[in-house]
């Protein structure tokens, strides 16, 4: 009965020491761990730098004067059209001028007068012949003779609207017969000897565009034709709706053929400063604190690399900090890879 229990004894422990052993060696294995398939690009670096953004813009005139007569009337005829070319003091628009004209008749007859009168009372104020307070009396009369007079001519001459610098005319506001107020719009005359191109940048890449800036303007209405110019003006206040800042452009156009309102293709060159990496946008993972990292392989084994974002392109995602040329980073299989896994690269 003792030797029955010795040998179940024996059994027991032999059975537990063998348990002990089997739990020990399932710990890590380093040396012959399998390394797990992975594919990886190496990264190297556009010389070229980021692409060119591109906007769709559209030309407006470098200037828009709203044209007016200082003075009440009738319009009586209008000698320039929608979109002609006139030069400068080029008479776009005439008013009846007949009641301004009698006015300034009576006031010249009204000068005349004055002045005669004035001559007169000089020689008996010369003699001393008359009073001091009748000779103020007629010089004020003649100031005032010589007042009216101005402000009639002065009307007469504004009864004729004049161009006051060379342009193309936008639009008419009024046609002939039709009674206008002082200061009612006739019709805006546009500056076009240099135009602007006017583009909308969101606000997530505003930042990128400064003044100085090349662009490469191409118009359709033109065949396609494309223009060299350089940002000028940047805005500081986005739009409440789209959420876009305006960006404006000059541009020569001595012949004329840049009209507003044309739509155009404007392509604002990349960031050249800066060394652009792209890689595939799978291969950037994100922490559940927001932060950007990549797999990289590091000695035959895997690594997390912190890495900053910029903009994504027809690419993938560029990677503007945190990894350097040669790196490889891996882009499928690191769903089952973690910090120090072999991993084999296919």
């Amino acid at each position: 009965m003792t030797s029955r229990l010795n040998i179940s004894c024996r059994l027991f422990l032999l059975a537990a020491g063998a348990m002990a052993a089997s739990g020990c060696s399932s710990g890590p294995r380093t040396a012959g761990e399998r390394a797990v398939p992975v594919r990886a690009v190496t990264v190297v670096a556009d010389e070229q730098g980021a692409a060119d953004r591109e906007y769709i813009g559209v030309i407006e005139e470098e200037s828009a004067t709203a044209l007016s007569f200082p003075v009440q009337g009738t319009v009586a005829s209008l000698t320039a059209d929608e979109g002609q070319r006139v030069g400068q003091g080029r008479v776009l628009a005439r008013l009846d001028e007949r009641n301004l004209q009698s006015v300034y008749n009576g006031a010249q007859a009204s000068l005349a007068q004055a002045e005669d009168a004035m001559k007169r009372l000089q020689l008996l104020y010369d003699n001393g012949s008359l009073p001091e307070i009748k000779y103020v009396e007629a010089q004020t009369k003649l100031e005032q003779a010589r007042s009216m007079e101005q402000v009639a001519r002065k009307n007469l001459e504004d009864s004729r609207l004049v161009a006051p610098f060379g342009g193309v005319i936008g639009k008419r506001a009024v046609e002939a017969g039709e009674n206008v107020l002082p200061g009612q719009t006739v019709c805006t005359l546009l500056k076009t000897d240099a135009v602007k191109v006017k583009i909308p940048v969101p606000e997530n890449e505003i930042a990128a565009v400064e003044p100085g800036k090349k662009a490469r303007i191409a118009v359709a209405a033109l065949g396609g034709r494309t223009y060299d110019g350089v940002v000028k003006e940047k805005g500081v206040t986005a739009n409440p709706v789209s959420h876009t800042y305006e960006v404006r452009i000059p541009l020569p156009n001595p012949g004329g053929e840049l009209m507003p309102g044309m739509v155009c293709r404007v392509a604002l060159e990349g960031d050249t400063s800066a060394r652009a990496i792209v890689l595939p946008s799978r291969a950037v993972q994100v922490t559940g604190r927001g932060d950007r990292f990549v797999w990289c392989v590091r000695d035959g084994k895997a690594a997390i690399a912190p890495v900053t974002v910029g903009a994504l392109t027809g690419d993938g995602v560029a990677i503007t900090g945190g990894l350097t040329d040669g790196e490889l980073v891996i882009t499928d299989g690191y769903q089952k890879v973690s910090e120090g896994t072999n991993v084999e690269v296919l």
